[in-house]
């Protein structure tokens, strides 16, 4: 049941990822963040098996992490994307991965947030928003229709919080928690915690 969800405002990425682990028909917890840092200024936002992408996300962020330490410098967003997309491609041919990701992170020397797309079979896109998991079938159109270049920070957490509603309410099965995490000049932070069941029944007590 996983839900993925980022895009590209001004000056900053936001990424959104639920936090329910289950399988099949179980929940197995719900405090797994699927938004993981790659380094200080990067996020690889996971879904697929739970095993396939804690060993996938780990293999890329230990190397990203031998490269700057070896060579004392930081890997772009870019440079990252390319390698991750190397390892998905070589592994379809070995072991393949069960994963798709999307890979957001802020440049300083550029001074912008970016965002990639990136599959199980090795595809790679950069783009301006983007979902996996179940948000992708839902939240489409409605990035299509009110993102923006420009996008503020207030009028991007609104609209993050509209495409996870959507999700929340088009799912038979509903996701307890979603986490939403801001990449920028800063740094990464975590934006808040949305509890959707929550706002669901505030939304029904103050109609009643």
């Amino acid at each position: 049941m996983d839900s993925l969800v980022g895009f590209v405002g001004k000056n900053y990425v936001l990424m959104a990822g639920d936090t329910n682990a289950g399988r099949s028909i179980m929940r197995l917890k719900d405090d797994f963040d699927k938004l993981v840092q790659v380094d200080s200024h990067k996020i690889l936002a996971k879904s697929g098996e739970i095993g396939d992408g804690n060993q996938f996300c780990n293999l890329i962020i230990r190397n990203v992490s031998l490269y700057r330490i070896n060579n004392e410098t930081e890997l772009t967003t870019k440079s990252v994307a390319h390698y991750t997309r190397r390892q998905l491609a070589t592994a379809i041919r070995k072991n393949p991965y069960s994963v798709n990701l999307l890979l957001g992170g802020y440049d300083k020397k550029d001074q912008m947030g970016s965002l990639y797309y990136l599959d199980y079979l090795g595809s790679s896109k950069k783009i301006n928003y983007g979902a996996h998991g179940y948000a992708a079938l839902f939240v489409g159109s409605i990035l299509d229709r009110f993102w923006k270049e420009d996008l503020d920070f207030e009028e991007g957490l609104e609209l993050m919080k509209k495409c996870l509603r959507e999700v929340e309410k088009r799912l038979i099965i509903g996701t307890r928690c979603f986490v939403i995490k801001m990449i920028n000049s800063d740094g990464i932070s975590v934006v808040e915690k949305v509890m959707i069941n929550s706002e669901k029944k505030n939304e029904i007590e103050e109609e009643n």
